[in-house]
């Protein structure tokens, strides 16, 4: 990660965008690269700075909650000129908001998790462990909150 602010003039924060992506590549659908730009459309307030020129490369944002993981923010090229924005995200194809949320936790839950609740460590990720360890379920009908499709065929 890098960090710099040039007295409030340049501002920049970069880290590879697609590095947890990477790590599912073969297992999760690919993502799709978008673009927006307009005036103050910054995706994620916490980066604002009062610099002129300021430019973000992130990963995708997430947070650890009842030990699963929970989606923030998509990976992301922002790049804020005054009162301007380009910004340039990986998103599903669909482009559905709950799809994306659905998307990243699963593949979070691959990466990192299942493997602290199945028997033992295992050298390579096993999307059939993680989908039978998956912890979330539907309140009315008690079954599995894990869909298959968001993986490659």
């Amino acid at each position: 990660m890098i960090f710099w602010n040039f007295k409030n003039w340049i501002c920049l924060y970069l880290t590879n965008p697609l590095t947890t992506y990477k790590k599912a590549k073969e297992v999760f659908k690919p993502l799709q690269l978008y673009f927006r730009c307009g005036k103050n459309i910054n995706p994620d307030g916490w980066y604002s700075s009062p610099a002129f020129l300021q430019i973000v490369a992130k990963d995708v944002s997430w947070k650890d909650k009842y030990n699963t993981p929970r989606f923030e923010s998509a990976p992301c090229i922002w790049i804020h000129f005054y009162k301007y924005d380009l910004i340039w995200y990986w998103d599903l194809p669909t482009h559905q908001y709950l799809e994306q949320d659905e998307y990243w936790e699963q593949l979070l839950w691959y990466i990192y998790y299942y493997n602290t609740y199945s028997q033992g460590l295992l050298d390579k990720p096993d999307i059939n462990k993680a989908r039978e360890s998956w912890p979330w379920e539907y309140y009315e009908t008690k079954e599995s909150s894990w869909t298959d499709k968001y993986l490659r065929k």
